[in-house]
């Protein structure tokens, strides 16, 4: 039997089903004798908020080579030390007497009623992962353990209902074939864990928890988003030799790391990598990246507390550009709102349209400086760029350059060593920048486009949002124009013009991005191998071509479709037909 759902991870996997069944945790109110035991019932919580940390720590260091793995991970460690909620447990604890695992599931049911009452989908993605954290230390509390996965002793096909990310980041992918779950989205964290460590994983397949029975012979498909229930011999047979088609492409590709990312007719093409934190810099060697297009410096802040001083910023911004030297390395600066914050940050109701980015910075000038002064001072190396996010005003840019002219001043007055003619550029991510590029790329020396909110803003599309995931599209022709557009404006006043979205990553987007100009295409490091393989399959003119028949068809399936026909016998099929896009 085949049910079809969505993709999330690619990859084809076969292997014996183990069912993890959801468990509802059911606390009994255990009354304390006292003052002395209440002491030390806080002390069990507190040890076991202190061994939660522990676990999450090493989750993090699992999936170091994600960026998002370890972004949601971090995020999770902020939460479990959130002193509010763990404040209201203890009080609860010392006040009415109760043991340390009722406090929290009172304390957890409260808070979940009260995010059940707001329409907010933002904050209700915020609840799960307070549900997480709370699930993780009631396991702890009650002494719950999951070793049954463990002692299996083959790679099995964890099928659920739903996981959670950190029940993503803590799988031995030695243990785990494939992920197949009942809900969940191609963009979810959990499908972006899965991604990041290479487990093939179908989401949203309605009701595949009440189909399969333990030990079900199963096939997963995470290309084409469908699995097979007890296949027949032949397709065993078939997806046994798809299987092993896949693996010797990604290991093909990963040989060739080192090569340089060049064009069929001898064009280099600079390919980067987007990085959070500095340890990704070996990632990225590995990988064959040529320097660093994104360091999004606002993860840095999230998972480790707070950078606050220059001499934070200066220690971090130098260590990656020591190690990437002599590539470039583009420091975005704090990118905060949006679907990144912070403790403090105030809730909005359309965050994406509100308080983010410059908007932020440019409010909180002395700690802006701050930042500022530390990336220059790290361009010592040669190398280093500055990049602003979520610019769409002429004033805005004007203010960012007397910024670091004053800060370059002090610099130079201190004695202090900086690059003077270090580069400056912004995000194009609204429809704002690119209508106004002309304006502002005299305040500029690059540019490089953010795909995924251009997208999303253009569209009007949340791309949160599951009620409208097929109306996101950065195939969509009014994105693909306004690309076009940005790189026009920027070689007429002679500015390169990279992507660092999530579409410079995606190989079917390759022979379009070339082809309509683009300079410098910056990815995650885990996927440049694949990015080299696609730039090497074109010609600067037949990708040209491609993507002038791109800006005249009318709907982002002709356009796929399109560049697919030009593809095909180019370079692997099973690498691109993940890109295809299901239901477009």
């Amino acid at each position: 039997m085949r049910v079809q759902g969505v993709a999330a991870s690619p990859g084809i996997a076969l292997g014996p089903a183990f069912l993890l069944k959801s468990k509802d945790f059911k606390v009994v109110r255990r009354e304390l004798s006292g003052a002395d035991e209440a002491a030390r019932e806080l002390k069990r919580l507190r040890d076991t908020i202190d061994s939660v940390d522990a676990d999450l720590s090493r989750l993090a260091k699992s999936v170091e080579h994600v960026a998002e793995g370890r972004q949601i991970v971090e995020f999770l460690r902020l939460l479990l030390r959130d002193p509010v909620m763990q404040g209201e447990v203890e009080q609860r604890i010392t006040d009415e007497l109760v043991c340390a695992e009722f406090a929290l599931s009172v304390m957890l049911q409260d808070v979940m009623a009260r995010f059940r009452e707001l329409d907010d989908p933002y904050i209700r993605e915020r609840a799960a992962d307070i549900r997480d954290v709370g699930r993780r230390l009631l396991e702890k509390l009650l002494g719950t353990e999951k070793e049954a996965l463990a002692r299996s002793g083959e790679p099995m096909v964890l099928v659920a209902g739903d996981l959670s990310p950190s029940d993503v980041a803590g799988i031995d992918t030695g243990q785990v074939a494939a992920i197949v779950t009942d809900r969940g989205g191609s963009t979810s964290h959990t499908a972006i864990l899965a991604r990041g460590m290479g487990i093939p994983a179908v989401v949203a397949l309605g009701n595949i928890t009440g189909v399969v029975s333990p030990r079900d012979t199963l096939v997963v498909d995470g290309i084409h988003g469908f699995v097979v229930v007890n296949p027949a011999r032949e397709e065993l047979e078939y997806a046994r030799a798809a299987r092993a088609e896949y693996l010797e492409v990604k290991r093909s590709m990963a040989e060739d790391a080192q090569k340089p990312a060049e064009t069929a007719d001898g064009v280099r093409i600079e390919l980067s990598a987007n990085i959070e934190f500095p340890r990704e810099v070996e990632q990225v060697k590995r990988c064959g990246g040529q320097g660093i297009g994104l360091f999004r410096t606002e993860f840095i802040r999230a998972s480790m507390h707070g950078v606050e001083t220059e001499e934070d910023h200066f220690h971090i911004y130098d260590r990656v550009a020591g190690a990437m030297a002599p590539d470039p390395v583009i420091i975005r600066t704090y990118d905060m709102g949006g679907d990144k914050f912070r403790p403090g940050m105030a809730r909005e109701a359309n965050p994406f349209l509100g308080y983010r980015g410059v908007r932020i910075c440019l409010d909180s000038p002395d700690e802006f400086r701050k930042q500022i002064r530390g990336i220059l001072r790290a361009s010592r190396h040669g190398n280093v760029r500055i990049m602003f996010p979520m610019i769409t005003h002429v004033e805005q840019m004007r203010r960012i350059r007397e910024l670091v002219s004053e800060v370059g001043d002090g610099l130079s007055r201190e004695g202090i060593p900086f690059d003077a003619g270090m580069q400056v550029g912004f995000m194009v991510e609204t429809p704002a920048a690119v209508t106004a590029l002309d304006l502002l790329l005299p305040y500029a020396d690059f540019v490089s486009i953010g795909t995924n909110d251009l997208t999303q803003y253009t569209l009007a599309v949340d791309r949160g949002s599951p009620l409208v995931a097929d109306l996101y599209d950065p195939y969509h022709p009014a994105v693909l124009r306004q690309i076009d557009q940005v790189v026009r404006f920027g070689h007429a006043q002679g500015k390169w013009v990279g992507v660092c979205g999530v579409m410079a990553g995606d190989p079917l987007a390759v022979p379009l991005l070339l082809g309509l100009g683009v300079d410098k295409l910056s990815v995650a490091a885990a996927v440049i191998p694949d990015i080299k393989k696609m730039i090497s399959a074109f010609t600067i003119e037949s990708a040209a071509r491609i993507a002038s028949e791109a800006l005249s068809l009318p709907t982002g399936r002709d356009i796929r479709a399109m560049v697919y026909s030009r593809v095909a016998g180019k370079c692997p099929g099973i690498l691109l037909d993940e890109n295809l896009g299901i239901g477009r």
